[in-house]
């Protein structure tokens, strides 16, 4: 079976099973205008003139937390899919079948996320497109900026599917991994700087939330967005990252499967 098939016959499952659950997406669009209202109001307590100033960047503080926003957006349901994906193939029994066919565990688990992180990157968009309809967010953007902006965001999720992987990884071996799920994003959130500039933290968390691969690509996803100075180090370190942590975690996987079919506990959960 090739990639492609395997791909489509996961990703025709999934919309199918969100399809059914249809006002999701009405919730969805709900939560992401009430999010973004509480972010703007809270923009009109702050000096915006002073933050800007500070940060180099046009928006605002308001600009500033949507685009952390947006990508956030994505990490948790990045960052959540593969695990959960993999709670209910072990839940309703179908997760030993799976690992049982030819199809690489690589690959099965690349895919079985696959939907769940195109929805996510469609709901980032979809909040900056309502930041800026709803909210008159005034985005500096030209061609070149939104190709930057591109480029980092995919680099983005492939840092989130590294450590999606990762964390399925362990769901395999210890079965529940929910509370690392959530320690995860926020750690992420304030080391990587979504809600608040890095600056303002302690040196040695400053320090280590610099060396963040997150927060390179955060940092030049807003710059590209928000009229700042981008920096192609930190676009050639995120991906330098994911060239290193995929292999590795999709290696990890594979061994915590080889693990669970020696112990047995494969279809136990």
């Amino acid at each position: 079976m090739s990639t492609l098939t395997v791909l489509a016959a996961f990703v025709r499952r999934d919309l199918r099973i969100d399809l059914s659950y249809r006002a999701t997406f009405v919730l969805r669009t709900l939560s992401t205008v009430l999010l973004l209202a509480l972010f703007y109001y809270l923009s009109r307590v702050i000096d915006n003139a002073e933050f800007g100033a500070r940060q180099d960047l046009r928006g605002g503080y308001f600009g500033y937390a949507a685009v952390g926003l947006a990508l956030l957006t994505i990490v948790q349901i990045g960052l959540a899919s593969f695990s959960r994906k993999l709670r209910e193939e072990q839940t309703t029994g179908t997760f030993e079948a799976l690992m049982a066919t030819p199809t690489s565990p690589s690959l099965i688990i690349l895919s079985s996320a696959i939907y769940d992180i195109a929805r996510a990157t469609l709901d980032g968009l979809l909040l900056m497109a309502a930041a800026i309809i709803v909210f008159g967010l005034d985005l500096h953007v030209g061609p070149g900026s939104i190709v930057v902006a591109a480029v980092a965001l995919v680099g983005c999720v492939g840092l989130f599917a590294s450590l999606g992987v990762a964390v399925a990884a362990l769901t395999v071996v210890f079965k529940r991994t929910t509370v690392l799920l959530g320690l995860v994003v926020t750690a992420l959130a304030l080391l990587g700087g979504v809600y608040f500039p890095i600056e303002v933290m302690p040196q040695p968390i400053e320090a280590v939330a610099k060396a963040v691969p997150f927060t390179w690509g955060l940092d030049v996803v807003r710059a590209s967005l928000l009229d700042g100075d981008v920096e192609p180090g930190q676009l050639a370190g995120l991906y330098g990252s994911v060239a290193i942590l995929l292999p590795l975690a999709l290696l990890g996987f594979r061994a915590s499967v080889w693990r669970a079919r020696r112990t047995g506990s494969l279809a136990q959960y």
